[in-house]
């Protein structure tokens, strides 16, 4: 199907390339870092990224990029290390600020030395592997047209720019399969399955397509199909994307009139080493937008923050009404699968913002929840349907079993702490019912809801479930009785004997005489209305206990 070609070596990095402060900034973005004093401008070279460590005291190198971990921008420390880096000859020191400000611009300035800072969501341990990774590759980058001048993270320039350079329609995939971007180019050639991979941004699923990414994902090179079963194509050309040993995503690329070769096939690996970069960059920067409008969405559903100021910082109106949603595996070990759980708010998140605009998701624990703002005037029916499609695709997809549901109880988002407990409790009532599928709403368990309720207050408050009731339970366990069952089939058959002693199995005499030895033992009044509201009460928190 597919026959492995051997590419041409890389071109070496060239070590005389130079990455420049201002090519750090510009590339990271504003959204990952910025830059608070650079007194010897932006155009000053900038080498590898290290890891400041107080206790070695070693040189650095010069140009280098020092990560300030765990040193904040207001101490001593700081200071002393903006000294130390100055004195080095390094390139630029870079801060996480948790809301400080830093006191030692004049200390930079006299050394010479450039900061900046990186956002607090951004994770040392990322930061450190993007610019191991974006150094060599820029110097790379620069002896390849076209490629060199496309703004880090933008996929799609950078779709363009292979497709260019290697002469075919290029579309650069995550590892699932999913289309990132594509090139447009006019005049550029592509089939009926590159067509319906780029309107569906999927993949077909077919078994001659995953036998040829099973190869993919075994080559280090690049690999040609000149024929796949069951779709006619074009010959193309692919590539795995790598960072290290994981495998981030890949390109194709589509021969059109000209015959893509062993040039082409040079270049495209070497792009794929470039675009490693701009890919890691696209998840770093989800990452922290995830991180930031995950934790606001946390801190609006446990009540922990000023309403108005989440909501306006995630682009919520905080006096519009908004539905909120859950999807919940049903078994824990799914739940616990990492894969699983963010393909899962993928999945929400792409259905909860087709949507509506402005929708949010979050995964807390074994669930995910969505928040999203609605008209006023939004049928209950429609978040079902749409909560309906998103349960059937996640479990198509992930083969995993899960449990849904819906609230509209929130009119404002001052409301949204209310509207998840209304869900967690739905959400806890079909994890007791193993006959309950699909989509639920607080009305299909209401009450199922409220004795659930009501027996987490018995738990705090035991006297509530103290009485005749547990008297007979004792009695039945150290005497072998049956007199629990026969009061618990009176109630449930509203007094109809024979209905009681049918659902029993026992003569309706012998139900009788059972049912009198209750009363007398333990001087019930089911005459009493009172009596037999709080006996069944009774009864049925003893069951969910």
């Amino acid at each position: 199907m597919a026959k492995r070609k051997h590419t041409a070596p890389p071109p070496e990095t060239d070590p005389a390339a130079e990455v420049t402060l201002r090519q750090v900034l510009d590339n990271l973005g504003p959204g990952i870092a910025q830059v608070i004093v650079a007194p010897a401008g932006l155009e000053v070279p900038v080498g590898e990224p290290v890891i400041h460590d107080p206790v070695d005291l070693a040189d650095f190198e010069a140009d280098a990029i020092v990560l300030a971990v765990g040193t904040r921008p207001d101490t001593t420390e700081a200071r002393e290390l903006i000294t130390r880096a100055g004195k080095c000859d390094a390139g630029l020191v870079v801060f996480k600020m948790y809301g400080r400000r830093c006191d030692w611009i004049a200390a930079a300035e006299e050394t010479g030395i450039a900061l900046a800072s990186v956002a607090d969501e951004m994770s040392w341990s990322s930061l450190h592997s993007l610019l191991a990774l974006a150094v060599p590759s820029w110097r790379r980058a620069a002896g390849l047209p076209g490629i060199a001048s496309v703004p880090l993270g933008d996929l799609f320039a950078l779709a363009n720019a292979v497709a260019a350079m290697v002469g075919g329609a290029v579309t650069i995939e995550d590892p699932r399969a999913r289309v990132l971007a594509y090139s447009n180019l006019e005049g550029q050639v592509i089939d009926a399955p590159r067509q319906e991979t780029i309107l569906g941004r999927q993949v077909p699923d077919t078994p001659g397509v995953r036998a040829l990414y099973k190869e993919l994902w075994a080559s280090d090179g690049v690999i040609r199909a000149d024929h796949i079963e069951g779709l006619d194509i074009l010959p193309r050309l692919a590539v795995a994307v790598r960072v290290g040993g994981e495998t981030i995503g890949s390109i194709w690329v589509v021969e059109g009139e000209t015959s893509l070769g062993t040039d082409a096939e040079a270049a495209l690996g070497e792009a794929a080493r470039v675009a490693a970069l701009h890919m890691i960059h696209v998840r770093a920067s989800k990452d922290i937008d995830r991180r930031v409008r995950g934790e606001l969405l946390r801190a609006l559903l446990e009540g922990r923050d000023e309403p108005g100021s989440a909501a306006g910082r995630l682009g919520l109106d905080p006096a519009t009404g908004v539905a909120v949603m859950a999807f919940e595996f049903s078994d824990e070990a799914e739940a616990q699968d990492e894969v699983r759980r963010e393909r899962l708010v993928d999945l929400v998140a792409m259905y909860s913002e087709a949507f509506r605009l402005g929708a949010v998701c979050v995964a807390l624990g074994r669930r995910v929840y969505a928040v999203l703002p609605l008209a006023r005037d939004i049928p209950e029916a429609r978040m079902r349907t749409l909560a309906n499609e998103i349960l059937k695709h996640a479990e198509s997809t992930s083969h995993a079993s899960l449990r849904a549901a819906v609230s509209l109880r929130a009119q404002s988002v001052t409301e949204i702490p209310s509207a998840r407990l209304e869900i967690d409790r739905i959400l806890r009532v079909l994890s007791l019912s193993a006959s309950h599928r699909g989509v639920a709403a607080i009305e299909d368990v209401q009450s199922k809801a409220i004795l659930l309720e009501l027996s987490d207050l018995a738990s705090q408050h035991t006297d509530i479930v103290k009485g005749s009731v547990q008297q007979l339970a004792v009695h039945d366990r150290e005497k072998g009785t049956q007199y629990l069952p026969t009061l618990r089939a009176y109630l449930e058959a509203f007094g109809d004997i024979p209905t009681a002693a049918e659902s029993l199995g026992i003569h309706a005499n012998t139900f009788r005489y059972r049912l009198r030895r209750v009363i007398e033992l333990f001087e019930l009044d089911l005459d009493d209305h009172d009596e037999r509201l709080v006996l069944d009460l009774q009864l049925r928190l003893l069951d969910a206990t």
